[in-house]
């Protein structure tokens, strides 16, 4: 077999570089590097779907604040758990993605990120999609989770802006009121910058959203179901779907920390609207998804957001799905 011309010149880059060394009298030292950025998106299929977890980026809980985050958890069952994770020192890190849907008649995202004005590290979502070979004008439609920061923010960096310019929005009527009733803003355990994001980012859709019950299942575009889950939002919901004899569900914030929420499902957290709801809704969606084998994806899975649940003792793990070769 011949060799490639690409191998060719690399084979002589290193014979050169290797040449310089020895002439040197001895050997270099590799400069540290730091970790490369992740790609923008991985691509899957479920069935006859095409699925995208787009890139985002990330966010941290700081060591002050995990203690909040699980009021559960003792300080030695975290830092066992954090240690079992192999966990950054400094904080909690998860990511921060969304997903492309393209069925036989939509191209739907399930979530579309943040922006910096939220948290600088989060923001990528449109710059996934057009690497992925995307144009933001070819969604049809956007399904929210909740609409938080980092899940609905991608709609409008401004307020006036449609970042999808032909795209209806999906959301539960129970969270829309959540997030648009002056009456209900003293139950938003985040306070008012949540708030304005949150209406922020559905401003310039307002002939353009679709409310759906929050209370059973409903389909929410040909074949995509959604799987209501309240209690971080009174109107969370997963988004289910099958193709093919196989089957995959979505979920917004079911867990933030897999390796820990999956180990510890009964754990609350502090964040959420209604923590028992919380639980409740987790345990149900975890036990179905362990009992299913479906494919999972979820806005904060670890990257590159595909994996499955399986039942370990009291709890649960998480499987990441390997890259098919």
């Amino acid at each position: 077999m011949q060799p490639t011309r690409r191998a060719a010149l690399i084979g002589a880059a290193f014979l050169t570089s290797s040449r310089a060394l020895a002439q040197a009298g001895g050997a270099a030292t590799p400069a540290p590097a730091a970790e490369p950025p992740p790609p923008a998106f991985r691509r899957v299929l479920v069935g006859d779907v095409e699925v995208t977890c787009l890139f985002d980026g990330g966010m941290t809980i700081t060591n002050d604040r995990i203690q909040g985050f699980f009021p559960d958890g003792r300080p030695d069952e975290l830092a066992s758990l954090r240690e079992r994770a192999f966990e950054s020192p400094d904080g909690l890190k998860h990511p921060v993605g969304c997903y492309l849907l393209r069925t036989s008649r939509n191209v739907a995202l399930v979530d579309c990120g943040g922006h910096p004005a939220f948290l600088p590290t989060v923001g990528r979502s449109l710059d996934s999609l057009r690497a992925a070979g995307v144009r933001p004008e070819e969604v049809d439609t956007v399904l929210l989770t909740h609409i938080h920061p980092e899940h609905a923010l991608g709609l409008s960096y401004d307020g006036q802006t449609r970042n999808f310019p032909n795209a209806e929005i999906v959301v539960t009527d129970v969270d829309h009121r959540y997030w648009t009733d002056p009456g209900m803003e003293s139950r938003v355990p985040q306070g008012r910058r949540f708030i304005d994001f949150a209406r922020q980012a559905i401003a310039p859709y307002r002939d353009r959203i679709r409310l759906i019950a929050a209370d059973r299942s409903v389909e929410a575009i040909p074949g995509v179901f959604t799987d209501p889950a309240p209690g971080h939002t009174p109107g969370h919901v997963s988004y289910r779907f099958s193709s093919a004899g196989q089957e995959m569900l979505i979920w917004g914030d079911i867990a933030h920390q897999n390796y820990i929420q999956l180990a510890r499902p009964r754990w609350r957290v502090g964040v959420d609207y209604d923590p028992s709801q919380g639980v409740e809704s987790r345990l149900r969606t975890l036990d179905m998804l362990a009992g299913s084998r479906a494919l999972v994806g979820g806005c904060h899975t670890p990257w590159p957001g595909f994996g499955r649940v399986v039942r370990a003792g009291d709890g649960y793990e998480w499987v990441p799905r390997p890259w098919q070769i």
